[in-house]
């Protein structure tokens, strides 16, 4: 590796050359020979050779040491260290970065001509990569370039460059100087085809390379001009063309000039004033004289001045008269425009020597075009808990709406969920808001600190000027007392024969919000039924003689649980209105009971009347089992054998409700859904999968769990023509509530079919409502 290869140097200068050897691993390999060979034809000798002053390490390796033999010949060695090759001056940009497994050598020449360098690595076995050679062409050459010239406008200017060599005693004579005009709109250089914004001149036998350039007629400013300077190549010396020198020189025609640039809101609002500003400018090098300033005033538009007195005010325009505006000033002036509608202002500046300028700016005017609803989601509020608002934000304007910002404060007595203050900035989506589209994804949260009625002021405002006010008010109370509640339910069948058997099934629950201690459960039964097995949990075994009664004692029942007890009975006699009375007490005083009546009729062979004894009912185990006969009179007549009682009928399918808007819905409205998934048995449920169609046009908004926002355990999809929810756990008894918000781009009236399937229920559940879409009125 050999850099650089070809180079351009002053005669007398150094020239740096950095050389390594690269392996196969393609890294630079430390402590490699090398040898520095000039070829016998070149002009000048090697000045010094490398050395990273070698370490004990290097030495006792037996690495030869770096050194120059004779002025062409030299011996060098690659670093074994990182070195900075420094010039001996304070310029750091001249200094030469050394890095490990690199080395270097200089060479000069007091004369001019080409030196050929070459590189060889001795001990490497690849032949034809184990040397590089440099190319260095020794010039000597001085430049002068022309100096800047100010000129008036549309003079001429001669731009002479001047060339020598020997330390400027001698011309360059026969060099060639390439001039490029780089602003060929201010001036051109004169040949005889005409003006061309690139000529070639060749330096005289005076050192010399002149040219004129002329000026484009009306114009003024400053152009570049662009010199360089070509060694032409010898046959003796065997150099090609070389270019030595660049530089760039600045011609300017002095005048003065004109620029305007007018500014004024994009968006400004329906008969509300808004200013507008035009700067004019000077930006010659000349004063210009007599500046006017007009602005047109298209018709229904109203303007004035407030605060220049060199104004005229016309009925439909406004007339600056400045005067003279010095080289490189500018001013200000400022109107205050009312209009009705979208329009573009047009101002002009006029000077002495037809000087002229324009510009203008163009301002949409937008009618009141924005409309906001603030909802609350629920109707029952309690004090210290969120109260949660619906947001939407309509577009009811023919253009979007740009920087729509959304702020929602409460009142003194309403906080805000999450920041814990009064007012908020709150989300929003991204992007413009299109005309006729709605935002309905806002959603905020404030807490309400006392009862009564407690409010909260959504404002939104948008650019133009746009702006709306909602105020949506809850009625909040505070925390009810808890208090001990008690629920009971009985069923069973309406009708038995004598001699059969029935199961009837008694529920317990714990609806309020405080657990019930010591629940005294009983059921009075009628003579003409015998108990025959009953739920051995919680059964008391304190059994009263002679009552016809079933008693158990459930130690403790914690809010929104139930317990289910299980009672089988055998009718010994007929009874048409035969019954059985469910009573709960718990030890705080909630108390609860239920009636259920059943006809017993008569079978086939008529059994004797039963002794007005109650049998002595063992504790049953599930399921139930024929308590001990010796306790009964035998009957006359072998009674059927007792059936083993039967589990409580599994729910076939999950309960399901879909409702959504009872009225009309407008198109690009938010069509709001209610969706209710329960599992009505008392078995957990799992992999409840609910499935909802998505007519052509109509897309989701959001789909949300009411209570539970943030539930991880269920999961929301699209997926074609169809939105799916995936509830992987749903307890027994348990509803979950969904609000669902779709939207219909265009009027049409459609059905919305709710599915819902899971592991262990046979059948589906189905709900359908129909939705009718108009058009915006």
């Amino acid at each position: 590796m050999l850099s650089p290869q070809k180079i351009v140097a002053p005669v007398g200068g150094e020239v740096v050359l950095l050389s390594g050897i690269c392996g196969d691993g393609g890294y630079l390999q430390m402590g490699e020979p090398l040898e520095w060979m000039l070829t016998p034809d070149s002009v000048g000798t090697f000045i010094q050779v490398g050395d990273d002053d070698p370490g004990l390490v290097h030495k006792l390796a037996r690495i030869k040491k770096a050194e120059k033999q004779d002025p062409s010949y030299a011996h060098g060695v690659t670093s074994t260290k990182r070195l900075k090759i420094t010039r001996g001056n304070l310029n750091p940009n001249d200094d030469i970065q050394l890095e490990k497994g690199q080395t270097w050598i200089s060479i000069s020449s007091p004369s001019e001509g080409t030196s050929h360098v070459t590189v060889l690595a001795p001990e490497s076995d690849c032949w034809d990569q184990r040397k590089a050679t440099a190319t260095i062409y020794w010039v000597d050459a001085s430049v002068q370039f022309p100096k800047n010239e100010i000129l008036p406008a549309g003079q001429p200017v001669t731009l002479t460059t001047r060339v020598t060599r020997t330390e400027g005693a001698l011309p360059a004579r026969g060099w060639k100087v390439i001039y490029k005009s780089l602003h060929p709109e201010l001036g051109l250089f004169q040949s005889e085809a005409g003006g061309t914004a690139k000529a070639e001149v060749i330096v005289d036998s005076n050192g010399n390379a002149p040219i004129q350039l002329v000026p484009v007629p009306g114009t003024s400013g400053t152009a570049t001009i662009e010199m360089t300077v070509v060694r032409p190549g010898g046959e003796t010396d065997n150099m090609p063309p070389l270019e030595l020198f660049r530089g760039h020189t600045f011609v300017t025609w002095s005048s003065p000039q004109l620029t305007m640039e007018s500014v004024g809101p994009e968006v400004a609002s329906f008969r509300s004033p808004f200013k507008v500003v035009t700067r004019v400018s000077n930006p010659g090098d000349q004063s210009a004289q007599d500046v006017t300033v007009v602005l047109t005033l298209p018709p229904g538009v109203q303007a004035q001045d407030l605060e220049s007195d060199f104004v005229q005010n016309l009925p439909n325009q406004l007339v600056w008269n400045i005067g003279d505006l010095p080289p490189g000033q500018f001013i200000d002036l400022t109107a205050d425009v009312v209009t009705d509608n979208s329009m573009v202002l047009g101002f002009e500046a006029r000077a002495s020597g037809g000087l002229f300028a324009s510009s203008s700016v163009s301002v949409n005017v937008y009618r009141p075009s924005i409309a906001l609803t603030v909802t609350p989601r629920e109707g029952n509020h309690i004090a210290g808990q969120p109260v949660e608002f619906e947001i939407d934000v309509t577009n009811t304007g023919s253009r979007p709406l740009e920087n729509v910002q959304l702020f929602a404060e409460g009142d003194g007595e309403m906080i805000h969920q999450e920041s814990n203050q009064t007012r908020v900035r709150l989300p929003k989506s991204d992007g413009p808001l299109q005309a006729g589209d709605t935002w309905s994804d806002a959603l905020v949260a404030f807490v309400p600190l006392g009862s009564g009625r407690r409010c909260i002021k959504v404002e939104v405002t948008a650019d133009g000027g746009q702006r709306a006010e909602a105020e949506s008010c809850v009625v909040v109370i505070n925390q009810p007392v808890a208090t001990p509640s008690v629920s009971v339910t009985l069923a069973g069948r309406s009708r038995m024969s004598v001699g059969g058997q029935e199961l009837f099934r008694a529920v317990v629950s714990n609806d309020g919000q405080i657990p019930l201690e010591n629940v005294q459960v009983s059921l009075a039964y009628d003579p003409q039924v015998m108990p025959i097995a009953a739920t051995e949990a919680f059964l008391d075994s304190q059994q009263t003689t002679g009552q016809f009664r079933l008693q158990w004692t459930i130690p403790r029942l914690d809010p929104q649980t139930s317990q289910t007890l299980e009672t089988q009975l055998r009718a010994i006699a007929t009874n048409p209105r035969s019954s059985l009375v469910l009573t709960a007490v718990s030890q705080q005083g909630a108390r609860a009971s239920e009636r259920l009546e059943f006809q017993i009729l008569a079978g086939a062979v008529e059994q004797p009347a039963p002794q007005p004894s109650r049998p002595n009912l063992p504790p049953a185990q599930p399921p139930p089992t024929i308590p001990d006969p010796s306790t009964r009179p035998a009957p006359t007549q072998p009674s059927a054998p007792v059936q083993p009682s039967q589990p409580r009928p599994e729910p076939e399918a999950l309960g399901l409700i879909l409702t959504g808007p009872q009225t009309r819905v407008i198109v690009n409205q938010p069509i709001r859904y209610e969706l209710r998934v329960t599992n009505p048995s008392i078995q957990p449920d799992s992999n409840v999968l609910v499935r909802f169609n998505l007519p052509d046009a109509v897309k989701v908004r959001r789909i949300v769990e009411r209570i539970n926002p943030l539930n991880e355990a269920a999961t929301l999809s699209e997926n074609g023509n169809y939105a799916y929810i995936e509830i992987r756990t749903l307890r027994g008894g348990e509803t979950l509530v969904y609000d669902i918000v779709l939207e219909s781009n265009r009027p049409q009236r459609f059905s919305i079919s709710a599915e819902a399937v899971s592991a262990n229920k046979t059948s589906g559940a189905r709900s359908t409502v129909q939705t009718e879409v108009v058009p915006q009125p």
